[in-house]
């Protein structure tokens, strides 16, 4: 599109005007339209097939090489909207189904007839019970501010939602139900949903059973190894066992994480820089499996795919192949 847009802003009178035209009549509009067509109809099959963030993402492709990108704006908008509602309906629906589970042990701890109704040990489990429903809540709402201001007003109506079933009197909880109803775009819809009826699984990494128990020092000998993603699923299974010592292991895998990420980042922007694709994208994409959050891994190991994926479209078209009508 910038070699498009540098043609057109020639002037007539220009010394190159008849040559770049012709170069943009022969070359870079085929080219363009071979690519637009391959996203929109990648995104097409997708939104067929309801995979909705991938056909996202191939309507914004097309966007970027069509010159009516404000079509493609509105379908990958369409497309984001669908992604968002089928998140928010499994998200709710899991947390429904994971509050009702702890709200009816609300009376558990209730003394019953037979016991002192001010029995010590029926008291101290019913506080420490309560207090973990208080911190529950807690969190939710802080999550709920969070997502508010991440823009993500769907998923802070999923933590308000459970911050008010815990504290039904919450006047704050009120108060930011209030905000986040009003940055909910009218099309999502709030239905009331059905407890999911299965459970995720959660994926496993070879070596590693979720039901097997985990040492400290199993977890100290894949940091040494440097089978970061198997010590980091095993720290997660060790933590929630209780494990000593799981906050200091957490900071030196995460310390680990971090510098191998970043090597592996400087090695595919290397890599890149010397027009080495495959090696990059080898490269980064380990860098995004260790650090999913960072933007910055991701939109680089994006645009080189889209880059390979350009390269490879244009490579096997051919001068004398026709060149689509669609647009």
């Amino acid at each position: 599109m910038k070699a498009r847009a540098g043609v057109l802003e020639l002037k007539r009178g220009h010394r190159d005007y008849a040559a770049a035209y012709k170069l943009l009549k022969q070359k870079i509009e085929p080219a363009r339209r071979r690519i637009y067509v391959h996203y929109l109809r990648v995104a097409k099959a997708y939104e067929k097939q309801e995979v909705w963030y991938k056909a996202m993402e191939a309507y914004a492709d097309a966007k970027a090489v069509t010159i009516k990108p404000d079509l493609m704006e509105m379908k990958r908008a369409e497309m984001e909207l669908k992604m968002r509602q089928l998140r928010l309906d499994r998200l709710l629906a899991q947390r429904r189904s994971e509050d009702a589970v702890w709200m009816q042990h609300l009376t558990a701890y209730n003394p019953p007839k037979g016991v002192d109704p001010q029995d010590e040990a029926f008291l101290h489990q019913q506080k420490g019970f309560n207090d973990f429903l208080a911190e529950r809540a807690d969190t939710a709402f802080d999550e709920a501010k969070r997502y508010l201001r991440n823009k993500q007003p769907e998923i802070a109506y999923i933590e308000i939602e459970s911050h008010l079933r815990l504290q039904p009197d919450s006047e704050s909880g009120m108060k930011l139900l209030a905000e986040i109803r009003e940055q909910l775009p009218k099309e999502l819809e709030l239905s009331k949903l059905d407890s999911p009826k299965s459970k995720s699984s959660q994926p496993e990494i070879k070596g590693v059973s979720p039901h097997q128990p985990v040492t400290a020092e199993q977890i100290k000998e894949a940091i040494r190894k440097d089978r970061l993603l198997e010590a980091r699923q095993m720290l997660n299974s060790y933590r929630r066992s209780g494990g000593a010592g799981a906050s200091r292991l957490s900071a030196q895998l995460n310390k680990r994480i971090s510098t191998r990420a970043g090597n592996l980042f400087g090695s595919g922007s290397y890599a890149f820089r010397h027009e080495q694709l495959d090696e990059a994208i080898k490269y980064w994409s380990e860098a995004v499996a260790l650090m999913p959050g960072r933007s910055d891994y991701a939109d680089a190991l994006h645009r080189a795919r889209q880059l390979k994926e350009r390269l490879n479209l244009l490579r096997k078209q051919k001068d004398s192949d026709p060149v689509p009508e669609e647009e």
